[in-house]
Protein backbone atom coordinates (compact mmCIF):
# COMPACT_ATOMS: atom_id res chain seq x y z
CA UNK A 1 0.00 0.00 0.00
CA UNK A 2 2.73 2.42 0.85
CA UNK A 3 4.53 1.59 -2.27
CA UNK A 4 1.31 2.43 -4.11
CA UNK A 5 1.04 5.42 -2.52
CA UNK A 6 4.55 6.72 -3.33
CA UNK A 7 4.14 5.53 -6.81
CA UNK A 8 0.66 8.03 -7.39
CA UNK A 9 2.81 11.00 -5.36
CA UNK A 10 5.78 10.86 -7.70
CA UNK A 11 4.42 9.81 -10.30
CA UNK A 12 2.00 13.56 -9.95
CA UNK A 13 5.26 15.14 -8.94
CA UNK A 14 6.90 14.42 -11.92
CA UNK A 15 4.46 14.54 -14.89
CA UNK A 16 5.38 17.70 -17.44
CA UNK A 17 3.67 20.54 -16.76
CA UNK A 18 2.70 20.65 -20.33
CA UNK A 19 0.44 18.27 -19.81
CA UNK A 20 -1.89 20.96 -18.11
CA UNK A 21 -4.52 21.58 -19.85
CA UNK A 22 -6.66 25.26 -20.07
CA UNK A 23 -8.99 23.97 -17.90
CA UNK A 24 -6.25 22.85 -15.57
CA UNK A 25 -4.76 26.37 -15.92
CA UNK A 26 -8.07 28.32 -15.14
CA UNK A 27 -8.30 26.32 -12.05
CA UNK A 28 -4.85 26.95 -10.54
CA UNK A 29 -5.23 30.92 -12.51
CA UNK A 30 -8.54 31.13 -10.02
CA UNK A 31 -7.03 29.27 -7.53
CA UNK A 32 -3.86 32.01 -7.03
CA UNK A 33 -6.55 34.83 -7.44
CA UNK A 34 -8.60 33.94 -4.73
CA UNK A 35 -6.21 33.72 -2.44
CA UNK A 36 -4.92 37.18 -3.48
CA UNK A 37 -8.47 38.30 -2.81
CA UNK A 38 -8.20 36.73 0.23
CA UNK A 39 -5.84 38.69 1.69
CA UNK A 40 -6.84 41.59 0.23
CA UNK A 41 -10.45 41.18 2.40
CA UNK A 42 -8.03 40.77 5.63
CA UNK A 43 -5.80 43.54 4.64
CA UNK A 44 -8.69 46.15 4.04
CA UNK A 45 -10.72 44.81 7.30
CA UNK A 46 -8.11 44.90 9.55
CA UNK A 47 -7.26 48.74 7.90
CA UNK A 48 -11.12 49.57 8.58
CA UNK A 49 -11.49 47.64 12.17
CA UNK A 50 -8.34 48.24 13.45
CA UNK A 51 -8.13 44.45 14.46
CA UNK A 52 -5.55 41.87 13.90
CA UNK A 53 -3.03 44.56 13.13
CA UNK A 54 -0.30 41.66 14.42
CA UNK A 55 -1.15 39.93 11.46
CA UNK A 56 -1.08 42.59 8.84
CA UNK A 57 1.99 42.62 7.36
CA UNK A 58 1.81 38.73 7.14
CA UNK A 59 -1.18 39.47 4.99
CA UNK A 60 0.72 42.23 2.96
CA UNK A 61 3.51 39.70 2.42
CA UNK A 62 1.33 37.37 1.21
CA UNK A 63 -0.26 38.99 -1.16
CA UNK A 64 2.85 40.01 -2.59
CA UNK A 65 4.23 36.55 -2.75
CA UNK A 66 1.40 35.71 -4.90
CA UNK A 67 1.51 39.14 -6.85
CA UNK A 68 5.12 37.71 -7.98
CA UNK A 69 3.03 34.07 -9.29
CA UNK A 70 0.66 36.21 -10.76
CA UNK A 71 2.47 37.03 -14.13
CA UNK A 72 2.99 33.29 -14.89
CA UNK A 73 -0.72 31.91 -14.32
CA UNK A 74 -1.87 32.81 -18.12
CA UNK A 75 -0.11 31.06 -20.36
CA UNK A 76 -1.36 30.79 -23.95
CA UNK A 77 -4.03 28.71 -24.46
CA UNK A 78 -5.47 29.14 -21.17
CA UNK A 79 -8.75 30.54 -21.79
CA UNK A 80 -11.61 28.37 -21.11
CA UNK A 81 -15.51 28.87 -20.54
CA UNK A 82 -15.44 29.21 -17.25
CA UNK A 83 -12.45 32.07 -16.99
CA UNK A 84 -12.99 35.56 -16.57
CA UNK A 85 -10.00 36.18 -18.56
CA UNK A 86 -10.26 38.36 -22.17
CA UNK A 87 -8.83 37.29 -25.17
CA UNK A 88 -7.29 41.52 -24.86
CA UNK A 89 -4.49 39.01 -22.55
CA UNK A 90 -3.48 37.23 -25.09
CA UNK A 91 -3.86 39.79 -28.15
CA UNK A 92 -2.31 42.78 -26.32
CA UNK A 93 0.01 40.90 -24.41
CA UNK A 94 2.80 43.71 -24.08
CA UNK A 95 0.16 45.87 -22.62
CA UNK A 96 -1.06 43.05 -20.40
CA UNK A 97 2.52 42.23 -19.14
CA UNK A 98 3.19 46.20 -18.19
CA UNK A 99 0.41 46.06 -16.19
CA UNK A 100 0.99 43.20 -14.15
CA UNK A 101 4.48 44.42 -13.86
CA UNK A 102 2.61 47.28 -12.26
CA UNK A 103 0.70 44.76 -10.04
CA UNK A 104 3.63 43.10 -8.80
CA UNK A 105 5.68 46.25 -8.26
CA UNK A 106 2.64 47.61 -5.99
CA UNK A 107 2.16 44.27 -3.91
CA UNK A 108 5.74 44.11 -3.53
CA UNK A 109 5.78 48.40 -2.27
CA UNK A 110 2.95 47.47 -0.33
CA UNK A 111 4.47 44.52 1.37
CA UNK A 112 7.76 47.13 2.13
CA UNK A 113 5.39 50.10 4.02
CA UNK A 114 3.44 47.02 5.63
CA UNK A 115 6.63 45.61 6.94
CA UNK A 116 8.23 49.23 8.35
CA UNK A 117 4.89 49.74 10.31
CA UNK A 118 4.98 52.94 9.11
CA UNK A 119 0.97 53.53 9.04
CA UNK A 120 1.75 57.01 7.66
CA UNK A 121 2.69 55.60 4.54
CA UNK A 122 -0.24 52.34 3.84
CA UNK A 123 -2.44 54.94 2.96
CA UNK A 124 -0.30 55.66 -0.44
CA UNK A 125 0.45 52.35 -0.92
CA UNK A 126 -2.67 50.73 -0.79
CA UNK A 127 -4.19 53.57 -3.02
CA UNK A 128 -1.32 52.45 -5.76
CA UNK A 129 -2.20 48.81 -4.82
CA UNK A 130 -6.17 49.30 -5.76
CA UNK A 131 -5.16 51.04 -8.52
CA UNK A 132 -2.99 48.32 -10.53
CA UNK A 133 -5.68 46.11 -9.63
CA UNK A 134 -8.18 48.21 -11.26
CA UNK A 135 -5.85 48.45 -14.52
CA UNK A 136 -6.58 45.04 -14.97
CA UNK A 137 -9.64 44.29 -13.62
CA UNK A 138 -10.80 47.30 -16.00
CA UNK A 139 -8.99 46.23 -19.36
CA UNK A 140 -8.78 42.35 -19.08
CA UNK A 141 -11.13 40.39 -16.94
CA UNK A 142 -14.88 40.14 -17.49
CA UNK A 143 -17.14 40.89 -14.94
Amino acid sequence: MRKAILGIVAGALLAPAAMADGKTETEYRQAVYKSIGGHMTAIVTSLKNQVHMEDFAMHARGLAALANVAPNVFPEGSATEKSKALPEIWENRAEFDAAMDKFVEAANNFATVAESGDMSKVGDAMKALGGSCKGCHDNFKAE
